[in-house]
């Protein structure tokens, strides 16, 4: 196989040449928003959609098996609607979570030998170790698409030991994936979505995966797209109802919010003629008498140098939506710190989302807001709840 370099800002067209795709790690427009949402709505994705539908071979590594989730091509239902979220690392051992964010090891992956993979060759049964390091590595989805995925062998590779026994614990689950999924593929086998990275291997163990695509391009076998039968359900925005006995806390930028620009930029390539802003959103549930300006002064919410508290106000001129972790992840992290680092012991919850701002340049907001939803740059169907905020 020859390898020939595309970039994002190459013409999509120029794919068409190629007998196959690979789309590598690399943190896509800093991951802004999430983990690979921008770059699944670059208009680059259509020719790989293209590429897909035609029989070709498809691998996304790392921030590629984002792109492909996020795009909608893995697991690749009929609408290529976002099925399935790849979300934040929660480590788990005995029921109990002992890490979560960012990670780095290696770990052991072997193939599922039911599977009709393009990525996994006849006689490839062994276990490959092999590294990973992502931040939003961990396979989530409903109980109805893991029973789907299951009947279908879909789960390409999967989290093991070293010899080969599924243990759905930390460390041989590093990140808490659903039935410790580590690649995930479409129906007809020929688009894969990795997590950890087979081309950094050392002893080249990762290199079962890239014999099995060359073998798969040179056969030539009759192809013929089949989607998965799964619907995609739209994303429910209900309105935000605040809890009584929670303090809110909205942070804005000092500098330029360099996050919403990039989500600005993209949805008016979409065709919503908008402005975004972004906010962090904190729900601080507490005793009664516990003076929160002591938790401010802890820099644990909010960074002074570069961002401050805000109020806003109530206005028919724009669309806010409130989009939070649907675990709380980070949340707990927070809470957790400001207990046992600071001593805070009156606190009891902390809820963290982050508030987005829409206006429209055209006195369209219904239809500008209507395009944004439901391309899901706002927030993962699956990982995430929205409200209107």
């Amino acid at each position: 196989m020859l390898a020939v370099p595309h970039f994002w800002n190459d013409p999509p067209s120029q794919l068409r040449a190629c007998d196959g795709c690979v789309i590598l790690g690399g943190f896509s427009y800093e991951d802004r928003s999430r983990s690979g949402i921008i770059a699944s709505l670059d208009p680059i994705m259509e020719e790989v959609k293209r590429a897909v539908a035609l029989g070709k071979p498809v691998l996304g590594i790392c921030n590629g098996a984002q792109i492909l989730v996020e795009s909608g091509i893995v697991p690749g239902n009929e609408s290529l609607g976002t099925i399935v979220g790849l979300t934040q690392n929660k480590r788990v051992q005995n029921g109990q979570i002992v890490g979560t964010g960012y990670f780095n090891t290696w770990c052991h992956i072997k193939p599922n030998q039911k599977s009709r993979s393009a990525f996994i060759g006849k006689n490839d049964g062994g276990v490959l170790n092999v590294p990973l390091a992502h931040a939003e590595g961990r396979f989530v989805m409903s109980k109805k698409l893991s029973d789907t995925i299951k009947k279908n062998n879909l789960a390409t590779y999967c989290y093991c030991t070293e010899n080969g026994e599924l243990v759905s614990d930390f460390p041989t689950n590093p990140n808490g994936s659903i039935d410790n999924i580590a690649a995930l593929g479409n129906l007809p086998g020929n688009a894969m979505a990795i997590m950890p990275h087979p081309e950094r291997t050392i002893r080249g163990e990762g290199d079962a995966i890239f014999k099995a695509m060359n073998k798969y391009i040179i056969q030539e076998s009759d192809y013929s797209y089949r989607a998965l039968k799964y619907a995609a359900k739209k994303i429910a925005v209900s309105p935000f109802e605040k809890n009584p006995k929670t303090k809110e806390i909205i942070i804005s930028m000092i500098i330029a919010d360099n996050e919403a620009g990039s989500v600005e930029k993209c949805v008016q390539k979409l065709g919503a003629d908008t402005t975004v802003k972004r906010y962090i959103h904190f729900e601080i549930e507490a005793d009664k008498n516990m003076n929160l300006k002591d938790v401010y002064k802890t820099d644990v919410l909010f960074n002074p140098s570069k961002e401050f508290m805000v109020e806003l106000d109530n206005t028919n001129e724009t669309k806010r939506f409130l989009v939070r972790e649907k675990e709380n992840i980070e949340g707990r992290r927070i809470k957790e710190v400001l207990q046992k680092r600071f001593g805070f012991d009156k606190i009891k919850n902390v809820q963290k989302g982050v508030v987005w701002e829409i206006a429209s340049k055209k006195n369209q907001l219904k239809k500008d807001v209507d395009l944004i939803i439901n391309s899901h740059i706002l927030s993962n169907p699956i990982s995430q709840v929205c409200h209107e905020y």
